[in-house]
């Protein structure tokens, strides 16, 4: 059986209030010296699992996301067991199946916008060919 702890994580960077965003889309941005997270809403960077959020809005403070195995996101629409998916507004997960968008996740189990699934933490790009 998988559970949700089964998951690989590294400690990034925070410099915006992401205290709660923990099981949201986070992409990594340069901030001129360490890699840092930031809120992702859209496809178009490599998407990571916030499993720690912070407040490093004041002082950069650090926090956690997930780079393979198995833990949770909350989702922003209806998705099904197996959708590949991607950042949507606020970082919520949602399916993608348009080409050329970077996913960071495969649904474990099927759910409604505002659940928290069960995902398996794999990035990639869909491929029309």
């Amino acid at each position: 059986m998988v559970t949700n702890g089964d998951k690989r994580t590294i400690s990034v960077n925070i410099a915006t209030n992401l205290s709660a965003k923990s099981g949201y889309f986070v992409s990594l941005v340069d901030n001129g010296q360490y890699p840092t997270a930031a809120l992702l809403e859209a496809a178009t960077s490599v998407p990571f699992i916030l499993v720690d959020g912070a407040d490093g809005s004041s002082t950069a403070t650090s926090g956690t996301i997930a780079i393979s195995g198995v833990t949770t996101l909350k989702i922003g629409g209806s998705v099904t067991a197996g959708d590949k998916l991607t950042a949507t507004t606020g970082g919520a997960g949602i399916t993608t199946v348009t080409d050329k968008n970077n996913y960071g996740a495969i649904a474990l189990e099927s759910g409604a916008s505002g659940d928290e699934i069960r995902v398996l933490v794999v990035q990639g790009m869909i491929s029309a060919t």
